[in-house]
């Protein structure tokens, strides 16, 4: 019970600060006078259940609170109500049909009042949902209540949908804030949730926050929504309208900025063709058929030439449909150039990120890190298409490794320096990527060591492969090679093919691996390939 006090207390700070900023208006309009209709009753709503629970041993304290709870209830829905018409209409002129949505709560005032009596709004008061016992007028005051806090609702989503922006984003905070608080109210009435009533209270102040940074952050209670053709204007965006025979009808301040020529009658494509000659105006008379067709929305990108490179524009077709005729047609035209450089260095970081992730930097043949990962995956494939059958699954299967060496790689280092021996690793790797196939994958395994994974690939071709790479090697005339003990720069290679079902990555490697060294052994400059179970 004492979190809810300390939450309950805070909930009542937020309505109290929403209500101080309110009062801060000098002038006040109807707006502020609604806004304020419901922090007051969701104020007494919160103080009554902070009474409630802290002097729950005090009779006639319990007596007043529940009064008072039922008050706050009653009013906040009209409330919301009133705020909903006000903010979608500016200002409302009250007449005897507001005055009818008086009657239901003052009726539900009377039944409170006399609720001793009779028990038609409740029987059993508690703030346990399962512990209420309400009586069958409850059930009246819920439906009207429900229905003017969805009609409220129902305005503020129509206001934002049809409108877009600024007060767009007003409508949409208001909405949420209010959702949220119904969402809560409901879980308790309906007993989904059987929590204490206070928490609906507690969420109460999610609902002052987003009243509070709608007033401080979208000038929310000063700045009320105006007709839509001022906020054209205001936008950055080129807004036009033009007609079935594509005749410009209107358009905004941003529009006659950026494209020269424009005034009403004129021809739209005309218009946009001097500014990009380049446009297709059989592509874009095709898109506005299609949106007409569809009474959908399409898009359709421009690009345009000016004195600091290439525009880009993206536009947004939709049509005017007035009693199911077709009337119109609204190009909203936004400059995206900014956004198409952004996302270019985007991809190009990315690439180049990526590449720096699994390429060796020296000499672009792929890193170890990509080795592993990559080998394991290729076994992991292999490995299940070992119980297919058929010639196709046996040909995804094979899978080899080869794994060369260069031959007296110190002795060159050390006659040569450092520079010429990195030199010497990227004119090798360039090399060997000639005499590969396309599924080959070309790894540094580290220092002057290589891997290649060879991906559907017969153990014939795979043996062809490994004697094309240590042939093409041999035959290269290398800087400095004759400085090398035999007088020719060589590799040794070892060879491993994956014949076993189920054999590990690193099974693979050390077949290879030992295929290497044997080969480096008995005499170097020789392609050495045994089965797994030569050396088992």
């Amino acid at each position: 019970m004492f979190i809810y006090q300390i939450l309950l207390v805070i909930s009542i700070l937020f309505m109290m600060l929403l209500l101080f900023l309110i009062a801060l208006k000098s002038k006040k309009k109807q707006i502020h006078y609604a806004v304020m209709a419901i922090a007051v009753s969701l104020l007494t709503w919160n103080i009554s259940v902070l009474c409630y629970i802290t002097f729950s041993g005090i009779p006639w304290v319990l007596a007043v609170s529940e009064k008072i709870y039922f008050i706050g209830i009653i009013f906040a829905s009209l409330a919301t109500l009133f705020t909903s018409l006000i903010f979608v209409h500016t200002r409302i002129r009250f007449s005897w049909k507001y005055a009818l949505l008086f009657v239901v709560p003052s009726v539900s005032l009377a039944v409170l009042f006399t609720n001793p009596y009779h028990n038609f709004f409740y029987k059993t008061f508690s703030l346990i949902p399962s512990e209420q016992d309400f009586g069958f007028y409850f059930s009246v005051h819920t439906a009207y209540s429900y229905l003017c806090i969805g009609i409220g609702l129902f305005y503020l989503l129509h206001f934002s949908v049809k409108n877009f922006g600024f007060f767009s984003r007003q409508a949409m905070l208001i909405f949420f804030g209010i959702l949220i608080s119904l969402i809560a109210d409901t879980f308790s009435t309906f007993h989904i949730f059987d929590w204490s009533a206070a928490v609906e209270n507690i969420v109460f102040s999610v609902t002052a926050i987003l009243f509070i940074f709608a007033i401080v952050k979208l000038d929310f209670l000063n700045v009320v929504p105006i007709a839509l053709h001022k906020v054209v204007n205001i936008i950055s965006d080129a807004y036009v309208v033009f007609s079935e025979e594509y005749e410009i009808v209107d358009f905004n301040n941003a529009f006659i900025t950026n494209w020269d020529g424009a005034s009403r009658k004129a021809g739209i494509c005309e218009v946009i063709k001097r500014g990009c000659p380049d446009f297709d105006e059989e592509q874009f008379i095709h898109k506005v058929s299609k949106s007409v067709r569809e009474q959908t929305t399409v898009s359709m990108e421009m690009q345009c030439p000016s004195s600091d490179g290439a525009r880009y524009y993206q536009s947004e077709i939709t049509p005017v449909i007035f009693k199911s005729n077709h009337v119109g047609t609204i190009m909203l035209i936004k400059d995206i150039t900014e956004l198409k450089k952004n996302l270019e260095e985007v991809i190009r970081l990315n690439e180049k990120l990526r590449s720096l992730a699994v390429k060796d930097w020296l000499t672009q043949a792929y890193n170890r890190y990509f080795f592993d990962e990559r080998l394991e995956q290729e076994i992991d494939r292999a490995s299940k298409l070992q119980s297919c059958e058929g010639e196709a699954a046996k040909a995804g299967n094979n899978l080899g490794l080869i794994m060369f060496d260069i031959d007296y790689f110190k002795v060159y280092n050390d006659l040569n320096g450092h520079q010429a021996g990195d030199e010497l690793l990227q004119v090798l790797v360039n090399i060997v990527k000639e005499t590969l196939f396309p599924a080959d994958i070309l790894c540094r395994y580290g220092g002057e060591e290589f891997a290649v994974i060879c991906c559907r690939t017969a153990v014939e071709g795979i043996r062809v492969t490994a004697e094309k790479i240590r042939k093409s090697l041999e035959e290269h005339e290398f800087k400095y090679q004759d400085t090398q003990p035999d007088g020719n720069l060589t590799v040794s290679v070892g060879v491993a093919y994956y014949a076993q079902p189920c054999l590990k990555k690193d099974d693979l490697i050390q077949m290879a691996d030992q295929n290497l060294y044997l080969a480096k052994n008995t005499g170097k400059n020789k392609v050495v390939f045994r089965q797994y179970e030569d050396l088992i």
